[in-house]
């Protein structure tokens, strides 16, 4: 996905690269992600895994928790800039 293609928020101010990742069980079927104080998004089990930003937005359906949640911070490190390549570089 491009990032012409999303439609995200900004990453909250204050929040680091470095920071890692904490979740919390809201219930059986939800689990919270923060950075640090913040916020990042949510997983939610429906009929499979699906990754929410805090906007609410779907970006990501998996068949298993983990991966959804290395989605979540996956995405979260590229929005802070912890990318390990530049696509802009990439050619």
């Amino acid at each position: 996905m491009s990032s012409s293609q999303l439609n995200v928020p900004p990453a909250p101010t204050g929040a680091s690269l470095h920071e890692s990742t904490s979740w919390t069980a809201l219930d059986g079927e939800r689990w919270e992600a923060h950075a640090g104080p913040f916020h990042i998004g949510t997983v939610e089990f429906t009929a499979r895994y699906e990754v929410r930003l805090r906007s609410g937005e779907v970006i990501g359906e998996h068949t298993s928790l983990e991966s959804a949640k290395a989605q979540l911070e996956s995405w979260t490190r590229w929005n802070l800039g912890g990318r390990p390549w530049s696509p802009v570089l990439a050619d």
